[in-house]
């Protein structure tokens, strides 16, 4: 088998990938192959941007009508992008993505007073290292409680999951939390996933064994995608989440080579001209 490079450093959603299929991990995070975008992902970066955009005015000013204005602004931005070409949606069909955009926006404003949220940080960009690896990533928004704790939030705009699943859709979010005490010696007190299409907010506590729980599950998921590239044994995992893999067409489990794939992805996804 072919060995391949080691990464130095991972994303919390990167370590997540592997978690549930390390040869699309191989695919996406080593070989870097181009993806088409998905709507599902594309409809969450427009929502993403829109209340990145409210929360970057004063709490008085993030209003209902500013949301819905900052909705187009977002995609008075996104409508030239590959992300929304790329799509290949009819008009109808197209119409019906911003209706969707509008709708979780207003959703969002169903779940909290934005007025109400006194922000510290947005889109900020978070590392730290774990043992021989490094952890990195994007925050949506750092904000203050009435007590003055740290809390992270992060907005979802798929479907919430099940009451059993929510700790593992946690995980990502502890990460954030460890790589932020890192860089700025202080913890958050909570987590908070913000799922704006059903209006569910699931939050956890953050303490010492958190924290220490990333450290040594980190370390441990490092240990393995280390394993992985140094015999290049990347396994398939196969599961519901296949249906959504832009690499099925090269893997093992439906009669594909991962071979053929840096040069099937280039030809079945070619990249849009810069």
């Amino acid at each position: 088998m072919t060995a391949w490079p080691i990464p130095e450093a991972l994303s919390p959603s990167s370590t997540s990938t592997f978690q549930n299929c390390p040869l699309q991990f191989r695919f996406q995070n080593i070989q870097k192959l181009p993806q088409p975008p998905s709507v599902a992902a594309v409809k969450g970066n427009v929502v993403h941007r829109a209340l990145e955009l409210l929360f970057g005015l004063e709490p008085a000013q993030r209003t209902e009508q500013a949301a819905l204005a900052f909705a187009q602004t977002a995609r008075t931005e996104f409508e030239p992008t590959y992300d929304i070409t790329g799509l290949n949606l009819n008009e109808i069909q197209l119409d019906a993505f911003w209706k969707d955009c509008d709708a979780l926006v207003k959703s969002y404003l169903r779940m909290e007073d934005p007025k109400s949220v006194n922000v510290v940080d947005l889109e900020l960009w978070v590392q730290a290292p774990i043992n021989d690896f490094g952890l990195r990533g994007y925050v949506d928004r750092i904000e203050r409680d009435a007590e003055g704790n740290l809390i992270i939030s992060d907005y979802k705009t798929g479907k919430a999951p099940r009451e059993q699943d929510v700790d593992a859709k946690m995980q990502q979010l502890h990460m954030y939390a460890y790589m932020l005490r890192e860089m700025r010696g202080e913890a958050p007190a909570k987590v908070s996933l913000m799922f704006v299409k059903d209006g569910i907010r699931h939050t956890r506590a953050v303490t010492e064994q958190t924290m220490k729980f990333v450290v040594t599950k980190t370390s441990a998921l490092f240990k393995t995608i280390s394993n992985a590239c140094t015999t290049g044994n990347f396994p398939t995992k196969k599961s519901a989440l296949c249906n959504y893999c832009s690499f099925k067409d090269w893997c093992p489990e439906f009669g594909g080579n991962p071979d053929d794939a840096e040069v099937g992805a280039a030809v079945k996804y070619p990249r849009p001209a810069a």
